[in-house]
């Protein structure tokens, strides 16, 4: 999308960046406030479009802790899993090298924010927020994520300040 010769980069979490048609590298990350003038900043919303078939990149972030669930809520999103989610995916895309490969040392917020935003497919965000929580933590159950009495959140902090720590 083109706004005053910017180029918004958008994901479905909203604005990401934006990038002119003689951007840099560097320009591409640059915040999107940072090029705004004072009457763009406070116009209208513009509304974005995601496209779904647009590659974003995730940090991989090695310093966080990491995350952790606890089995009764895995547990429960083995019954998501199955209901919700195995008749589109194949487990090994989620289970085992794959996952381990595209999602080890990434913030465990990303993921969820990822399946939330994004399934099931005919219905993205349909599903409850707790089932989107216990989903998450069954994938990380049965990729060997560390396992504690306490369940994840919808805290966004704590979501954001962990990361997926997994292993075949």
């Amino acid at each position: 999308m083109r706004f005053k010769g910017w180029t918004l980069l958008a994901s479905a979490a909203g604005v990401v960046a934006c990038a002119s048609a003689s951007a840099t590298n560097a320009d591409i990350f640059t915040p999107l406030g940072a090029h705004l003038t004072a009457s763009a900043k406070t116009g209208p919303t513009v509304p974005l479009r995601f496209d779904p078939n647009a590659k974003v990149i995730i940090a991989r972030v090695g310093n966080l802790p990491a995350a952790s669930y606890a089995n009764a809520q895995a547990t429960r999103g083995e019954v998501v899993y199955e209901s919700s989610c195995a008749n589109c995916h194949q487990p090994e895309k989620f289970i085992g090298a794959q996952f381990v490969e595209t999602w080890n040392d990434r913030r465990v917020g990303d993921f969820y924010s990822l399946i939330r935003n994004t399934m099931p497919v005919d219905n993205p965000g349909g599903l409850k927020e707790q089932d989107y929580l216990d989903v998450t933590a069954y994938l990380l159950k049965v990729n060997h994520a560390p396992q504690t009495a306490d369940s994840l959140s919808t805290d966004t902090t704590v979501m954001r300040g962990r990361k997926i720590s997994v292993h075949q």
